[in-house]
């Protein structure tokens, strides 16, 4: 039998309690340092999850505005990703008419673009083909809803895939996120308070994975306000849904913000938390909710940290922390954190989002050019957590954060 010498006994003793200590949290000691832990491996990533080109969609005005145009704007306003979400093929994506044809009703491409948002990714940008699914009522004020699909894995996705989305009045949004769902799409019920009734949403399907909070038309309106919180209510329901927004821009050399209809590329952006800029980690982040949404220069990033300044989204909370900075053109802004407690859930009405129960917990003003660093004490009550920095200029350049959901 080998004899252990006692001193090599007393040198494993101690460094065992070294590692058992270094790896207990003492909620009292702020063992993560004198400042917050540092920020998980990966970076925001910007992009845009709903833009129409030139050739796939028919309603993107006679300046051509093909991908290689889009990615060339995109690059010059600093986004790292591009979705092209063109209309399903029905009469929506073909160039040559906006006549409904029957002749047309579901035949597809849907990706026409596939090959050449392959050729146009590099190691610094992503160029995506995706597909806004868009079935339609024959009465206008009669809403169905546009479903953005989002092909989760490059590599297997059925390209060849056919959406049916007609004839009028025979396919609902539900549907369509159920099609969209076995063609192996991430899901987004797009503008869903859309003020044009027959692209709002029937709320026919709750299986979606993202809801758009923030479409870019006119800015950051009331629908979207109704959005966000049809978000929170979902959130409050137990349902993961992630946030994103998306410019529904189709012509990209629209300049920033927009004008009226017009949106501009980017204006939102969505940022997506992710280790690296690869269409996977991309997908990761938004499937564990990790985006803030914003216009022009604006930033909003919301984290909890426990008692220790630990990274936590629990009972343990005991900090949020409010990081970002205000665009020159905001004006005046007002950051907001709320917590939301109850949801008073009216759908399927279309013309009016959900009633929150919220309360603001913390409120400043901030001006333009502004960056801020907030530090707001908590109890880790239970509730959803969230921020929002509207501005009293313009809509343009609000922004707005993910949620932190703490449960009992």
């Amino acid at each position: 039998m080998r004899i252990i010498p006692t001193s090599n006994i007393f040198f494993l003793l101690f460094l065992f309690i070294t590692l058992i200590t270094a790896s207990c949290k003492d909620k009292e000691s702020n063992i993560c340092g004198d400042d917050y832990e540092t920020d998980p491996p990966g970076q925001w990533y910007k992009g845009d999850f709903h833009v129409h080109a030139t050739g796939a969609s028919n309603d993107t005005g006679n300046i051509p505005s093909y991908p290689a145009d889009i990615k060339q704007a995109a690059k010059q306003i600093g986004l790292d990703f591009v979705v092209l979400t063109d209309h399903s093929n029905s009469t929506g994506s073909d160039p040559s008419t906006t006549a409904e044809d029957p002749a047309l009703f579901n035949q597809g491409p849907e990706f026409p673009y596939w090959k050449e948002c392959a050729a146009l990714t590099d190691p610094d940008f992503l160029m995506i083909d995706g597909n806004e699914l868009s079935p339609r009522h024959p009465d206008n004020s009669v809403p169905t809803g546009h479903i953005g699909c989002l092909p989760m894995n490059l590599e297997t996705f059925d390209t060849t895939v056919v959406f049916i989305d007609r004839p009028m009045g025979t396919v609902t949004g539900g549907n369509t996120v159920q099609q969209a769902k076995d063609a192996g799409c991430y899901t987004i019920v797009n503008h869903p308070y859309a003020f044009t009734p027959h692209i709002a949403y029937d709320w026919t399907s709750y299986d979606y994975d993202a809801m758009e909070i923030w479409n870019g038309t006119i800015g950051y309106d009331f629908q979207d306000q109704d959005g966000r919180d049809a978000w929170l209510c979902d959130l409050l329901n137990g349902k993961k849904t992630t946030a994103v927004g998306g410019s529904d821009c189709h012509r990209a050399y629209i300049n920033p913000p927009g004008n009226g209809l017009d949106p501009a590329l980017g204006y939102p952006t969505t940022a997506v938390f992710a280790e690296r800029l690869e269409w996977p980690a991309i997908i990761e982040g938004l499937k564990s909710g990790k985006t803030a949404i914003f216009g022009g220069e604006s930033r909003l990033l919301l984290d909890g940290y426990d008692g220790g300044l630990c990274r936590s989204e629990s009972q343990e909370t005991r900090y949020l922390r409010l990081r970002g900075s205000a665009d020159a053109n905001i004006g005046t802004a007002t950051l907001s954190l709320s917590k939301a407690t109850s949801c008073s859930d009216n759908r399927p009405d279309y013309t009016d989002g959900p009633e929150i129960e919220q309360e603001i917990i913390y409120q400043e003003t901030i001006y333009p050019n502004d960056a801020f660093d907030i530090r707001v004490a908590i109890a880790g009550d239970k509730g959803v957590y969230s921020a929002t920095l509207i501005g009293d200029a313009t809509t343009y350049y609000n922004a707005l954060s993910r949620a932190i959901t703490i449960e009992q």
